[in-house]
C-alpha cells in the first residue's frame, strides 16, 4: 500500500470541490474514526461532543478545498487531521479569551485569531514529521503517520499487513526514539 497515492482519495476530494454532498459524506465516513478520536482529546471544553464534531467536519470540508492533490510528502489524513486540530484549538482559545461568546461570534473570532501562532504550530508539527521521517523506519514512520491520522492499531495492521504485536513493538519503538531525539511529543 502506498501512504503517498489513494486515488480513491484524491477522486473524493475533486468531487468535493465540484459540490458533491455524497463524495464529502463518504469523506466523512472514512475519517470519522480520526475526527472522533481528535474532538474527544479535548476534555473539560465549553462545548458538546456534537458541536465541536460539526466543528471537526466543517474543518474536513476545508481540508479537502485546500489539500495540495500534486504534493506527496503529506497524506490527506494526516493534513485533515491537522486542519480539525487547529479549528478545535482555535475554538477552544475563543472561549477562554471570552466566555461569553455567541455561537454566531465565534466563527469571527476563530477567523481573526493570531494566525502567526497557528502557522509557528504548523511549522512545528512539520519538522517534527521531517525529524520523524530521517530517524525512524520506513515502517515505523509508516504506523506513526497512520497512528496521527486516528487509525487504532488493529486497523493499522490490516492496513500494513502486519500483526497486531508488531504493530504495538513498532509504536513502542518510535515514540521511545521520538521522546530521545525530540523530547515532548505529547501532541501526536
Amino acid at each position: 500500500m502506498n501512504l503517498y497515492e489513494n486515488t480513491d482519495i484524491c477522486s473524493l476530494i475533486s468531487l468535493c470541490r465540484q459540490h458533491n454532498d455524497e463524495a464529502f459524506d463518504e469523506l466523512v465516513r472514512r475519517y470519522t474514526p480520526m475526527m472522533r478520536k481528535v474532538v474527544l482529546s479535548f476534555d473539560s471544553l465549553p462545548y458538546e461532543f456534537t458541536e465541536l464534531f460539526s466543528e471537526a467536519c466543517v474543518a474536513l470540508h476545508t481540508a479537502a478545498c485546500r489539500f495540495d492533490l500534486s504534493q506527496q510528502d503529506v497524506t490527506f489524513g494526516l493534513y485533515a487531521r491537522i486542519c480539525i486540530r487547529n479549528r478545535i484549538v482555535d475554538l477552544v482559545r475563543a472561549a477562554e479569551a471570552d466566555p461569553d461568546i455567541t455561537d454566531g461570534d465565534v466563527e469571527l473570532v476563530t477567523e481573526e485569531y493570531n494566525l502567526e501562532k497557528r502557522l509557528e504550530e504548523r511549522e512545528i508539527f512539520d519538522s517534527l514529521l521531517v525529524s520523524a521521517r530521517d530517524l525512524l523506519s520506513d515502517y515505523e514512520y509508516r504506523v506513526l503517520l497512520l497512528h496521527i491520522q486516528g487509525y487504532k492499531t488493529a486497523a493499522i495492521a490490516a492496513m500494513l499487513s502486519r500483526s497486531a504485536k508488531s504493530v504495538d513493538n513498532a509504536k513502542s519503538r518510535l515514540f521511545r526514539r521520538l521522546r530521545a531525539e525530540i523530547g515532548d511529543i505529547s501532541n501526536i
